[in-house]
């Protein structure tokens, strides 16, 4: 009699606790996915579920739904997930018990609660760290993880030359803004330019077009012989955070220019014997590269011939060559095997196009 009723208790359980695995992700299927209702979710479990019988599944489902809900950087939400975990009660009593791997499952979930942090660079608080502490104790490996995060992640939080905002803006312009920001870094010169293609005549898009140019490009461009055309390549692509962004560039033919060596005494211009054997080239500004000479970057809203014909049309206010110049359009584009094609059409000139 006791046994049956030993068993019938245990399948009880046992489907009580199937049930509740199976509702656990249709608990996140909401219209509203943002902070608030994420954080709703975590406190009605808490409070339906004061056994916390399915707490690991419940959390690793709520760790795969984070970024669906834009809240994997966000130390609040981190920390309300660890309070799921009941205080005390998996903290080892002895050395024995802290050896032997105490609570091991729990470890593990807690582990990837961390590691989630990790990878979205989230540094935890001293709240944190006292919660870490008061469900596993000080000397757990949830604890050790802790105290790694504590120690390098403020070392190498501000160490990014080019930081974006948090949170991460979500405008393609914005974006792209900032994409050519970290690319044109190099020269100090360089000067981005937002335009509108609504303002350029005869332009079929509907865009804004981020353009980058430097001064040292500019001379370099009004040097350029009208004889030999000047090439439009791309797309090539940029991450900035999770998103990724496509950019062109305007490039000529290499610049061939023959060293001259002064006096001996120059050390600017001191020649290198390693240098001549090895037939390396100088360039003279950082824009002159083995391939070409890179003229100008810039990005468009719907990265079309068109949106690139309107750049052009633009830059030709600040540099009149370009009405003389021939360009060719190298466009790239991608199909299914992730394979490309270089489709090249040669162009007079653009005026002539447009």
């Amino acid at each position: 009699m006791i046994v049956n009723s030993f068993h019938s208790n245990h399948q009880v359980l046992y489907n009580k606790k199937k049930v509740e695995s199976s509702l656990i992700p249709s608990r996140f299927n909401v219209d509203r996915k943002e902070k608030e209702t994420f954080l709703d979710i975590i406190h009605k479990y808490t409070k339906e579920d004061t056994a916390r019988i399915g707490q690991l599944k419940f959390i690793m489902v709520a760790l795969k739904f984070m970024d669906e809900f834009g809240v994997n950087k966000d130390i609040q939400t981190y920390k309300a997930i660890f309070n799921i975990f009941p205080k005390g009660i998996y903290v080892p009593e002895n050395k024995y018990q802290n050896a032997l791997y105490h609570y091991p499952h729990h470890q593990d979930t807690a582990m990837a609660i961390l590691r989630k942090m990790e990878d979205n660079f989230v540094i935890p608080d001293y709240e944190m760290y006292h919660i870490v502490l008061n469900t596993f104790g000080g000397k757990s490996l949830v604890a050790k993880k802790v105290y790694s995060l504590l120690y390098w992640f403020p070392k190498f939080a501000n160490l990014n030359p080019w930081p974006v905002p948090k949170p991460t803006p979500t405008d393609p312009k914005d974006l792209a803004y900032l994409a050519l920001e970290k690319i044109s870094s190099i020269d100090c010169q360089t000067n981005i330019t937002v335009y509108r293609t609504n303002n350029v005549p005869d332009a079929i898009d509907d865009t804004w077009i981020v353009s980058s140019m430097s001064q040292s490009q500019q001379e370099l461009l009004a040097v350029q012989p009208t004889d030999k055309s000047l090439y439009v390549e791309g797309p090539i692509s940029v991450w900035v955070d999770q998103y990724y962004i496509d950019y062109f560039v305007l490039k000529g033919d290499p610049i061939k220019r023959k060293i001259i060596y002064g006096e001996y005494d120059d050390v600017s211009n001191l020649k290198i014997p390693f240098w001549e054997k090895h037939n390396f080239k100088i360039p003279v500004t950082i824009h002159e590269q083995e391939d070409g000479v890179y003229y100008a970057i810039c990005a468009t809203g719907t990265s079309s011939k068109d949106s690139l014909l309107s750049w052009i049309r633009c830059l030709q206010k600040t540099n009149p060559i370009l009405k003389d110049v021939p360009i060719t359009f190298k466009m790239r584009s991608f199909t299914v095997k992730s394979s490309h094609i270089d489709e090249g059409e040669r162009v007079s000139n653009v005026k002539q196009i447009i």
